[in-house]
């Protein structure tokens, strides 16, 4: 029997580096690794081509994309069994089957936090769902949530968690003591990463930390950079390569995550690759990722998430717990295995 023939969407990624973008240049290679499965990558034309891709020139997040791409795909020629849509929305191609991963519901939960071209994106999921023959999503909150609000059977939804980045596996822990004494944010600066709450946070303290925050401008976000640019002690870097972005994850003291609607929370879990330990939100799934591993801010009180800081710096034992427990939770997270149970629904679906 031959393998499956797969297409993975990966034009995002010819625009954004972070998030969806790194889930599918990282699932792709992983996917690449295995045996017995022939996968090829949709990628926009801007940018540098693997040396099997298809190049479409739909743009993704385009309105009209769950049409155009298979008129696309028929002027390729090209047939695949599976295709596999990276980015919420799967096209409707004949004779090929389809899966869509969905990594969070914040369109609908959060919807005044997005523009409305994102929106009118997003909210194609109601009409796909009439094709989608598969779906994926990273964490049990975000399969639960797409079921409901949605009417998806909850059987045609897989849960795959995302894996670390290779360049953070096996990291040696920096000693608390060598630390470089700040704490660290990282993420697209927009509302539902709630950076200002982390800095109403820090405004209330009375010995506040310095804060290095990692992560470009995005949508709506005027009033929060602004006063990342004029706060006292905090420096924010709009651009970061991976290995800046490792070594201030290694050498910051703790990581925040102040996001309310993570469908996964990649933050958190690099920071634990790292063995930082992480203080996170307690709203959508990063708690379902970093399970006992992190110290839990509640709600929207800035007094909250300024004890929880003041609290990592002053118990040695906890920041030593945390340091321990989140590297060890984070190693159960691998993109070998998330491309393994990926193949499984590619398997599936062509009817291996």
């Amino acid at each position: 029997m031959r393998p499956p023939k797969v297409a993975i969407d990966l034009r995002l990624a010819g625009h954004r580096t972070g998030g969806i973008a790194r889930y599918a240049n990282d699932l792709y290679a992983a996917l690449r690794a295995l045996p017995d499965l022939s996968v090829t990558a949709i990628q926009s034309r801007t940018g540098t081509p693997t040396d099997d891709a298809v190049r479409f020139r739909t743009p993704p997040h385009h309105r009209l994309e769950r049409y155009s791409i298979a008129v696309e795909m028929a002027l390729s020629r090209k047939r695949f069994d599976v295709y596999h849509a990276t980015d919420f929305i799967a096209p409707r191609i004949p004779r090929t089957a389809t899966v869509a991963t969905v990594h969070d519901l914040a369109f609908m939960q959060r919807p005044e936090d997005l523009e409305k071209s994102s929106l009118d994106y997003y909210e194609q999921i109601s009409a796909a769902r009439r094709w989608t023959d598969a779906w994926i999503t990273p964490s049990q909150w975000t399969a639960e949530n797409l079921s409901e609000r949605f009417n998806i059977d909850p059987g045609a939804i897989t849960v795959i968690q995302h894996g670390i980045p290779l360049n953070l596996q096996r990291q040696p822990i920096v000693s608390r003591a060598d630390r470089g004494g700040y704490i660290l944010a990282v993420g697209t600066i927009e509302p539902r990463k709630r950076y200002d709450l982390l800095l109403d946070g820090l405004a209330v303290m009375v010995d506040r930390p310095r804060l290095e925050v990692a992560g470009k401008p995005g949508w709506n976000s005027e009033t929060t950079e602004r006063r990342l640019e004029n706060t006292d002690g905090v420096t924010w870097r709009r651009n970061v390569d991976d290995v800046t972005l490792r070594e201030l994850y290694r050498n910051a003291y703790a990581v925040v995550v102040p996001s309310h609607t993570e469908g996964f929370g990649f933050a958190a879990l690099e920071a634990m690759a790292c063995g930082t330990p992480v203080i996170s939100s307690n709203q959508g799934a990063l708690q379902e990722v970093t399970e006992l591993a992190a110290l839990v801010a509640e709600g929207d009180d800035p007094h909250s998430w300024a004890g929880a800081i003041e609290r990592i710096y002053d118990d040695e034992q906890l920041w030593n717990e945390l340091s321990v427990f989140g590297q060890r939770r984070a190693q159960e997270f691998s993109w070998s295995r998330a491309a393994r149970e990926t193949a499984d629904i590619y398997d599936h679906l062509a009817g291996h």
